[in-house]
């Protein structure tokens, strides 16, 4: 099972711990490390300011629920996307604690190094997993370069961020639905909408009412 949490704060503050033990340096070298350490200090405090922001945002005023079952994420996986089938679907419901939460995923494979893998997470309210998402919500990413793209967007009115290389041809969506359901899909060698299109197909006002069940 994939795991979507990141760390995306470490290389920052490494590289302000770095340059904080840094000394010994002339002035002209001192004067560039402190201009450097000043941009990495305030790198970090905005990154310290999106944390606080995150704890205190719906996910941290809301209880974990029961996940829904893998076995009824799986029945949201697409049978067949263009003309490769479902192959290899895997869930699990897992518990960690007090966590319990979620996952299924399939993969798709056609000729020439065509794929597809679509993953569905159900993490429960568990408001320290979703830090992530919440991340490049707030952030509102738009980057567009000759290599490609990446950006949020939505996707079927639901939040999203979605990611093109042109040289791989590789593309990946993540959409977040009814505020507790994480979409991942990723395809190689196809067009660079076909995750944003597999997303749709996958009945997301459906999938946004699912609730768990307590265990019995």
């Amino acid at each position: 099972m994939r795991t979507f949490l990141k760390i995306p704060f470490l290389p920052v503050l490494l590289g302000v711990l770095l340059l904080a033990g840094c000394g010994g340096k002339d002035d002209g070298a001192a004067t560039e490390e402190k201009g450097a350490l000043d941009k990495l200090t305030e790198a970090a405090e905005n990154m310290k300011t999106m944390a606080e922001e995150m704890s205190s945002d719906t996910y941290a005023n809301r209880e974990p629920q029961p996940p829904v079952s893998f076995r009824v994420l799986l029945t949201y996986l697409p049978e067949q996307i263009d003309d490769m089938k479902k192959e290899n679907p895997r869930g699990e419901t897992s518990t960690m604690g007090e966590w319990t939460y979620s996952s299924a995923s399939a993969d798709y494979k056609g000729p020439e190094g065509k794929s597809a893998r679509v993953e569905l997470l159900d993490y429960a309210y568990i408001g320290m997993l979703y830090a992530p998402v919440r991340m490049w919500l707030k952030m509102k990413i738009d980057r567009e370069s000759t290599e490609g793209f990446e950006r949020t967007t939505e996707v079927a009115g639901y939040p999203a961020y979605e990611k093109w290389d042109i040289s791989s041809e590789h593309a990946e969506v993540t959409v977040l639905v009814g505020d507790r359901f994480i979409i991942n899909i990723d395809t190689r060698k196809m067009p660079e909408n076909m995750p944003r299109e597999i997303a749709q197909t996958m009945r997301l006002e459906k999938l946004a009412m699912e609730k768990g069940q307590p265990p019995a």
